[in-house]
């Protein structure tokens, strides 16, 4: 069954970004222009998802993995050359 991910992240019910990260790590999280910021900004939020559409059945199964994290996650590893 096809699901479109949302927009935002979902965080975990028990944490949040601030409890995982402390010092430098939280400054580099939430910096705007991090590498890993712009990646999600350039690269992830611009995935269509709705061409994956066909691939999945419409009244069967559980939904998808999110579409745009599967794919940002083949763009780094092809990047890396893995």
């Amino acid at each position: 069954m096809f699901k479109k991910s949302s927009e935002s992240g979902q965080l975990n019910i028990f944490t949040s970004s601030k409890s995982l990260f402390s010092g430098n790590s939280l400054k580099m999280y939430e910096d705007k222009q991090a590498w890993h910021n712009q990646f999600r900004k350039q690269i992830t939020m611009r995935i269509d998802e709705n061409i994956f559409r066909p691939l999945y059945c419409k009244d069967n199964g559980t939904p998808n993995a999110p579409i745009r994290i599967l794919v940002a996650m083949m763009v780094l590893k092809e990047a890396e050359g893995l």
